[in-house]
């Protein structure tokens, strides 16, 4: 039996049928996934809403869906920001946003800090294809926000709301698992780049509230950091 496919689609889900006429999600139903006459599938729009969908037919730029069923979703039960420096490499941020989206990240802003070694933020349209589609993968039902690059001196100018953590192997409050929050308490995570913050940086971010937390008893890769640290709070 064929699994269900869950897609992100830009427009209503009140009509009884759809015509989708996007380009890339056409090629990857037609060409990837093999999609025929009679399957079905799950649509959101980003707003709360989902659509089970069964093809009817491809034309020629678009595709058919009757609507069998619809539901509501309720959204996330807290924040959950990721405030990450920028990688030397493309590849590295975008394994981040992508393992992020899959560990319940609702919003991603990465950060220009001090030891950054890359100061613009490259290949958007890709990261944002890369989020979509690991949303739709682990079937989430909101796609995570991805801001603009956030310079370091902006984001303390006005810190996020909720508990403010950052990471740090050496100049440490806490462990994490002591600074976690209460159930639903929104979540504001910062990870700094490789060579990690400065200690300049560190200060400042305590002066606004912030705790700095050890992961482990081992230097962790910032991608690694993520991922170990997103694991923890999701299951807090």
């Amino acid at each position: 039996m064929r699994q269900i496919q869950h897609f992100f689609i830009d427009q209503s889900l009140e009509a009884n049928a759809i015509e989708i006429s996007d380009k890339e999600l056409l090629r990857q139903m037609k060409d990837v996934l093999r999609f025929r006459k009679g399957d079905a599938c799950v649509l959101l729009d980003n707003r709360g809403h989902q659509a089970k969908a069964v093809l009817k037919e491809f034309h020629g730029k678009s595709a058919s869906f009757r609507i069998e069923s619809r539901h509501s979703l309720p959204p996330p039960p807290r924040a959950v920001r990721l405030f990450v420096a920028l990688s030397k490499k493309p590849a590295t941020l975008e394994w981040i946003f992508e393992k992020a989206t899959e560990l319940g990240v609702t919003e991603l802003i990465p950060l220009d800090t001090e030891r950054t070694q890359v100061h613009e933020l490259r290949k958007t349209e890709r990261l944002h294809a890369i989020v979509k589609e690991a949303a739709e993968q682990c079937e989430r039902g909101y796609l995570p926000v991805i801001h603009p690059l956030l310079s370091f001196s902006e984001f303390l100018k006005e810190p996020p709301t909720g508990l403010l953590l950052a990471g740090d192997a050496w100049k440490y409050d806490k462990t994490l698992a002591e600074a976690l929050p209460a159930k639903n308490q929104d979540v504001n995570l910062v990870i700094g780049p490789e060579g990690g913050l400065s200690n300049e940086e560190l200060a400042a971010l305590k002066k606004v509230g912030a705790t700095v937390f050890l992961l482990g008893e081992t230097v962790l890769r910032m991608e690694t950091a993520v991922i170990a640290a997103l694991s923890l709070v999701q299951y807090a």
